[in-house]
């Protein structure tokens, strides 16, 4: 009687076991090199939302290398992150910001019974700006612009078909996705 219900038990741990894989839809390589005036940029986010389809998409994105290459990677929400994006239609993005310093410790220790977050504040002082700014001009890094210069619209084909784009960008705002 017990053999049965063990082995009953394994197959059921078994049949739970294979069932908690983690299954992220097939995606497409996408890689590509962003150019601003001419140069290859550096250090830059581009990222890709989904317009619409039907909710398999997913955004993505990936940072520039120093010659502006980039490969966009899919975080998923239980913490895999895949290369690729899914097939679909796409708006595109692409944003540099200056990097923020945050100020060092050179003070004292807090004095005991002191409010630390005011002991911060003084170590930081009034000229902390915590605002990035932008390195490159600001209407490639807009989800929604009806500036005509810029198209930000792409697409991701078929996973037999890695997608490669090419990203020119102009300080006047004008560019274009290839």
């Amino acid at each position: 009687m017990y053999k049965k219900i063990i082995g009953l038990f394994c197959v059921a741990l078994m049949a739970t076991v294979v069932g908690c894989g983690s299954s992220h839809p097939p995606l497409t390589i996408v890689t590509g090199t962003v150019t601003y005036d001419g140069e290859p940029l550096a250090d830059a986010t581009v990222a890709i939302m989904p317009d619409g389809g039907d909710g398999t998409a997913r955004p993505a994105d990936g940072i520039t290398d120093a010659e502006g290459n980039f490969t966009l990677v899919t975080t998923f929400p239980d913490g895999g992150i895949v290369d690729g994006a899914a097939e679909g239609a796409y708006t595109l993005r692409v944003v540099k910001y200056e990097p923020v310093e945050m100020p060092t410790d050179e003070g004292e220790p807090p004095a005991d019974g002191s409010d630390p977050s005011q002991e911060m504040m003084a170590m930081m002082g009034d000229d902390l700006d915590v605002a990035n700014t932008s390195l490159i001009n600001d209407v490639f890094g807009i989800a929604y612009s009806t500036d005509t210069r810029w198209n930000n619209k792409c697409s991701v084909g078929a996973i037999e078909s890695p997608s490669t784009l090419k990203i020119t960008l102009n300080s006047d705002g004008s560019g274009k996705i290839e």
